[in-house]
């Protein structure tokens, strides 16, 4: 990810008066291809009764940087994916430091540990090869 790019566009949003609506992550389970798996986040702006949507594919162990400096209520959202996904938001305007959920399992939605689950029930469908 580029996290200048990124953030110059949502500057942009900013500046033009939209709000934001929503930020949403989906974990992409690994894959013979994409050993880690990773996750696919998406920051939906509204204006005036239109959507608009950045979306980025991020790998485990990436930075999102945090846009909480441009519109505030992000923190929450943000220390949300950090908590639930594993995914490394940096420079959130209010770090709750591990502290908005508390889960039987850290990260339990990481790709990681859902496949491992799957794998556990016998529902996966296409486990990853072992080397």
């Amino acid at each position: 990810m580029d996290g200048k790019a990124f953030l110059a566009r949502v500057g942009e949003y900013q500046k033009d008066g939209w709000r934001l609506a929503i930020i949403n992550a989906t974990s992409i389970l690994p894959t013979e291809d994409m050993e880690h798996g990773a996750f696919d986040v998406s920051w939906s702006f509204a204006k005036d009764g239109a959507f608009e949507h950045l979306r980025e594919q991020i790998l485990p162990g990436e930075e999102v940087p945090s846009i909480s400096g441009l519109f505030g209520g992000a923190f929450l959202y943000e220390n949300e994916l950090r908590e639930l996904f594993g995914i490394k938001v940096t420079g959130i305007a209010v770090d709750l430091q591990g502290q908005l959920y508390q889960t039987s399992e850290r990260v339990p939605f990481a790709p990681s540990a859902i496949r491992a689950r799957l794998e556990a029930s016998g529902r996966a469908e296409h486990p990853v090869k072992k080397a």
